[in-house]
């Protein structure tokens, strides 16, 4: 989710920082593979080191970050890796529908119903919106579990927005109205407490928006258009951060 400036103003330095790098990799002003230079990031936040520092871990946990040599870099995505994430995810949304099919409640089936319908209404004009709600569905679907250890275990998981890796890692279009008619099958699973419909409808509407490899193209082929097309300036990548 974005963070206007005022939001922003009134955040502790770490966490300013944490989102202002974050969005600076997720946008691609940080390109895959460059070099995260505390000094530098410093100046982009507006702060002292300290703050960059702990913004840098947190970047590291989630696998937008590598550390190597006591540098941090960009993580740099290859197709095999971005593949690897949507199959994790899909089969821990899958078990996270099957669980809330039990748990959902009326009043919380209502809010994903209204979710559904704002995307609708914004599906091809405003994509920003569109994933932000389309996250909303996906947090409201975790808390219906009632489960606090799955909200903890899953939280390294969700830390990378599907939607934004396939876009920059990728570049394949997302499909906004094919997307939303998924969310209104696992919706009539949750109606109808169905928890095979419901873990078969999420396995299908993640792995639907999984990016494919060009049709005759190797992993080296991959890698070769990845760096004409600026997306793997250096060998640094990864998903999990520290190597080590």
């Amino acid at each position: 989710m974005d963070h206007d400036a005022d939001a922003l103003a009134r955040m502790k330095p770490a966490d300013r920082a944490y989102h202002v790098i974050r969005a600076a990799i997720l946008t691609g002003e940080l390109r895959p593979g460059a070099h995260l230079a505390e000094n530098q990031l410093a100046e982009m936040c507006n702060s002292s080191r300290t703050p960059v520092r702990e913004a840098l871990q947190r970047l590291t946990a989630e696998g937008l970050a590598l550390s190597e040599r006591r540098s941090r870099f960009v993580a740099n995505f290859s197709y095999e890796e971005v593949s690897v994430v949507f199959e994790l995810r899909a089969r821990i949304e899958a078990y996270l529908a099957r669980l809330a099919a039990l748990h959902v409640t009326p009043d919380e089936i209502r809010q994903m119903e209204a979710l559904i319908l704002r995307m609708d209404d914004v599906a091809n004009q405003d994509p920003a919106a569109f994933h932000d709600l389309n996250t909303q569905f996906h947090d409201a679907i975790l808390r219906a579990t009632r489960s606090a250890q799955l909200r903890s275990v899953t939280r390294q998981v969700f830390a990378l927005p599907l939607v934004t890796i396939k876009r920059a890692y990728c570049d394949q279009p997302i499909d906004p109205a094919r997307s939303n008619a998924q969310h209104r099958d696992i919706l009539a699973a949750f109606r109808n407490r169905d928890e095979a419909w419901a873990e078969s409808a999420m396995m299908s509407h993640i792995l639907s928006a999984k990016p494919t490899r060009p049709a005759g193209t190797s992993p080296e082929e991959a890698r070769v258009r990845a760096l004409a097309n600026g997306l793997a300036p250096n060998p640094h990548g990864g998903f999990f951060g520290d190597p080590s």
